[in-house]
């Protein structure tokens, strides 16, 4: 096996039409085979890897620990993936992993998986870029999602994936444009600001356009509808997990849940930043 100390691991699935097509655009870039894992070849070229499991990979809790075991250490894990909403949405969406509550789609209660910050920012702004240069903006929305669904992992990953229906999920032209964001991303020297985000609905659009606007990287977000479950010890995880430099609160947060968080901070070791308006 080849050893690297920064290696970046991308992880399919066999039973997700999004990732096969978007596996299939990777490997065009030329691969090497160097083993094989779960039955299926692990691919290596520079500083990534590919590996592939056979059942859908948010259920593939502590991956991590086996695959660390087998390439060496891993710096960060990139699932390519599909994306479902009932509104059928065409859109290219990246997100942290993790569960503020119960993990009714794989991972663990209560869990988080470190976000990756500044890459999965990077990864955002390439989409960005990449679908505006290709003129498929009218087609597909570009965006953040908040924190949700497994697997759990202690190396830090994130999502990225084609929505939300069978049409988007086999689109080439998206596959490709997943494809070459991963393979053209530039590491930026830059280490800019983190936000541990907080509010605002599941495609995050306030976090979204601070991303695409301003020198800050993204960590977890966590959304209205899992406000019910933020206690001081995930916050705390999310926070820590994030690196945070600040906390973005949106303005639909309760006044109550408001007072709790100013009180969780005066009693965190880290100096924040809140904004709750970002202009």
């Amino acid at each position: 096996m080849l050893f690297t100390k920064y290696m970046r691991l991308m992880i399919s699935s066999k039973e997700d039409m999004a990732s096969n097509n978007i596996l299939e655009k990777l490997l065009r870039y030329g691969w090497d085979v160097i083993g094989e894992w779960r039955g299926n070849p692990l691919y290596s070229r520079g500083d990534d890897r590919i590996a592939t499991v056979n059942e859908h990979h948010i259920y593939a809790n502590d991956i991590d620990i086996e695959l660390c075991e087998i390439l060496g250490t891993i710096d960060h894990m990139v699932f390519i993936s599909k994306h479902s909403s009932k509104a059928n949405i065409h859109s290219l969406t990246v997100h942290p992993l993790g569960n503020f509550g119960v993990a009714k789609f794989g991972g663990k209660d209560g869990e988080l998986t470190p976000p990756a910050p500044h890459r999965m920012t990077n990864a955002f702004r390439g989409l960005y870029t990449k679908i505006s240069s290709q003129g498929l903006l009218r087609e597909y929305d570009v965006s953040f999602e908040a924190t949700h669904h497994g697997p759990f992992l202690r190396t830090p990953a994130y999502y990225i994936e084609i929505g939300s229906d069978e049409s988007c999920w086999t689109d080439d032209r998206a596959g490709e444009v997943i494809a070459s964001c991963l393979m053209n991303m530039m590491e930026s020297k830059a280490r800019y600001p983190t936000a541990l985000c907080i509010g605002g609905g599941h495609y995050a659009p306030k976090f979204s356009d601070i991303a695409r606007h301003d020198d800050i990287s993204i960590g977890h977000i966590v959304p209205s509808w899992a406000l019910k479950d933020l206690q001081e010890n995930n916050f705390r995880v999310a926070l820590e997990q994030s690196s945070a430099d600040m906390l973005i609160l949106t303005e639909d947060i309760p006044t109550r849940l408001r007072d709790d968080i100013r009180s969780w901070i005066s009693r965190s070791k880290q100096k924040l930043v809140t904004v709750t308006e970002f202009e």
